[in-house]
């Protein structure tokens, strides 16, 4: 007889940055730990030109299939593929990440993770993103820094370099 669980949901948000993947790996441990299930999400946006406001549907889907890839790439970047002893859901939706994110960790139990980038220049610390889900999230937020090593400026460089050459 399996033991039921109260665990709620792990929910993380999926970005390969290098904050974005320590998160990723450190929501794979809660999850293991908690025996919860493990909700990557990745939130989209895309806002027409010619007519704002409309999006042909197909152009949705693809949007939509673009952001799972995503994932799957991140959990290839970051942990070598998809761990096997964690049930994953990849959850792609449209919206600013961090309405997603916020959206998605509604229930009592949940967990929200999310990678925090560098302290700003003025000293405020952690993106965007992660101050408005610390701000409004009904649920407790883990904020996952980005390891020491990749705080240097060379690999902060090196980094943004990387990003611009597609995959």
């Amino acid at each position: 007889m399996s033991r039921p669980t109260t665990a709620g949901r792990i929910v993380v948000g999926v970005d390969r940055s290098y904050a974005g993947l320590a998160a990723l790996r450190a929501a794979v441990r809660l999850a293991r730990r908690a025996g919860a299930p493990l909700y990557a999400v990745r939130a989209w946006t895309f806002v027409p030109l010619w007519r704002p406001g409309t999006m042909p549907w197909l152009w949705q889907e693809e949007f939509a299939r673009a952001a799972r890839a995503y994932v799957r790439d991140a959990f290839e970047t970051g942990l070598g593929g998809q761990p096997r002893d964690v049930t994953v859901r990849v959850v792609a939706e449209q919206g600013y990440a961090g309405q997603v994110l916020v959206d998605e960790a509604w229930r009592e139990t949940d967990v929200l993770v999310v990678g925090s980038p560098r302290r700003g220049r003025f000293g405020s610390k952690g993106g965007h993103v992660t101050r408005y889900c610390v701000s409004r999230a009904s649920v407790p937020v883990v904020t996952v820094p980005a390891p020491d090593w990749a705080r240097a400026e060379a690999i902060r460089r090196f980094g943004r370099d990387l990003e611009r050459f597609p995959r």
